[in-house]
């Protein structure tokens, strides 16, 4: 009499179709990013058609004003003075994230890798309105020049995009920053497992982590 295997196996098979499904969902991210007198930022974002949504909190000038305020209320208290066992204990060399940093730029194609990585991943992403208006100035007109020619540079493919806005004006009349973005974009989790997986097997990355971690050791 051979056992029924069926539920056995139609457990898992349903597990898999609805990691599926949820992968395949497509994750709506809107952002909004104004900076003039003051700086504010506020993303929201949704999954499952809009049935859930989340607004991360965003450190904003608010958080700064009740730690400035905490600061004020407490005592003014004279530092204390480092004993005698303190001053005789060896100092650590610092730079060591700084040395396992340079270990992974240092490390035969790690960089090209992560610009190759970063490129994959930006065509997984889908603009669906992009709305960005400013102005920008620095105190030397010629640095003003320079930074536009940059901006232009890195921004002009935006220029021939659908639903995309880009209208940042040179100031070199005096230095501002002014800016006031819009935007929503779409990204399907399915379509970044593959660059992230080819990204963190690849034979670089594991090179350059094996380097980092001789660096700590």
């Amino acid at each position: 009499m051979t056992p029924n295997l069926e539920p056995v196996l139609l457990i898992p098979a349903a597990l898999l179709l609805v990691a599926v499904l949820l992968l395949a969902t497509p994750v709506t991210i809107s952002f909004s990013i104004v900076r003039r007198k003051a700086f504010s930022a506020r993303i929201t974002i949704g999954w499952l058609f809009g049935l859930l949504r989340f607004t991360p909190p965003l450190t904003g000038d608010g958080e700064r004003t009740r730690r400035k305020r905490r600061r004020r209320r407490r005592p003014d208290a004279a530092p204390p003075e480092p004993d005698e066992a303190s001053r005789k204990a060896p100092r650590k060399a610092p730079g060591a994230p700084a040395q396992r940093f340079r270990a992974l730029l240092k490390s035969e194609g790690f960089v090209r890798g992560v610009l190759r990585f970063l490129c994959d991943m930006a065509r997984c992403v889908r603009f669906v309105s992009l709305h960005v208006a400013g102005r920008v100035g620095l105190d030397d007109p010629c640095d003003t020049g320079r930074l536009w020619g940059s901006i232009c540079a890195v921004t002009g493919f935006l220029h021939g995009a659908k639903r995309v806005r880009f209208l940042v004006e040179p100031e070199f009349n005096e230095a501002v920053l002014e800016l006031d973005g819009r935007g929503e974009i779409r990204i399907v989790p399915a379509t970044l497992l593959l660059p992230t997986v080819r990204f963190v097997l690849s034979p670089a990355t594991l090179r350059a982590a094996w380097a980092a971690s001789r660096r700590q050791e």
